[in-house]
């Protein structure tokens, strides 16, 4: 029996068409897929950033910090990649690029930290090299990503930009040397008042320029106990908690 041409296994070479390359972050050349897309990305950030508290309030408005950039870019498939650092008379820079898995590089910032900045003037050299990075990182992941944090809600620009809120310095009295202890507080109830959170700014600012502790040193330590170092955030009976001891330490009567 012979075997016919028609079962007879082909030797042809057949070379598979290789699909076309996605050109978009959100898989899709679609508008209107792209657009769901981001839609349904910015949703879900925005909750995280809220439970989180990822993001800080300045003047009405709120600005994402770093760690909400990077989870909108670990949504998105875009990692930012470290390219270098470099010292600065006065400071540090730092070049971060924004990258897909496949290596393309989609953003890419450079940024500093320098002396020159009155809450970076004493900080260690690791600290000032360390907000660099920081800095560029938001900034190249926001040149791709910027226009879903603004469907999220908040300011397109990174929190780490934006110049620290100025106070109005109450008059000096009697000062204590030492830390604040500031004690935790439950984190529920009513936001303090504008008022109240300038009085926290204003006090904050004046042990800072009577040398009693750093303002940056002192905003970490209200971070850590407060869950936010932004005064505007913190709820009524944790400010009041604050104001006491921020008085304690300048001499004043509570």
């Amino acid at each position: 029996m012979t075997t016919t041409e028609e079962t007879m296994p082909s030797t042809e070479l057949v070379v598979a068409t290789p699909s076309p390359a996605i050109a978009t972050l959100f898989g899709s050349e679609s508008p209107d897929e792209i657009i769901t897309k981001v839609a349904e990305t910015a949703h879900a950030l925005a909750n995280v950033i809220a439970k989180q508290k990822l993001s800080v309030s300045i003047s009405g408005r709120k600005y994402v910090r770093v760690e909400g950039w990077t989870l909108l870019g670990t949504l998105t498939g875009v990692f930012p990649v470290l390219e270098w650092t470099r010292r600065l008379e006065n400071g540090w820079e730092a070049r971060v690029e924004a990258r897909t898995l496949s290596g393309a590089v989609v953003g890419a910032a450079e940024a500093m930290c320098l002396r020159s900045e009155r809450s970076w003037a004493t900080r260690d050299d690791y600290a000032l090299r360390s907000m660099a990075q920081t800095r560029a990182t938001s900034k190249a992941l926001r040149q791709p990503l910027g226009f879903v944090v603004s469907m999220a809600g908040f300011d397109a620009t990174p929190y780490e930009e934006m110049p620290p809120p100025e106070a109005t310095v109450v008059e000096a009295a009697p000062r204590q040397v030492g830390p604040v202890q500031a004690p935790a507080s439950a984190a529920s109830g009513p936001i303090a008042t504008e008022k109240t959170a300038n009085y926290v700014r204003a006090l904050i600012s004046q042990l800072d320029k009577a040398g009693t502790i750093a303002k940056d040193t002192l905003l970490e330590a209200v971070g850590k106990e407060y869950g936010t170092e932004d005064p505007r955030e913190l709820t009524q009976a944790q400010a009041s908690d604050l104001i006491e001891r921020l008085k304690a330490r300048l001499g004043e009567e509570t």
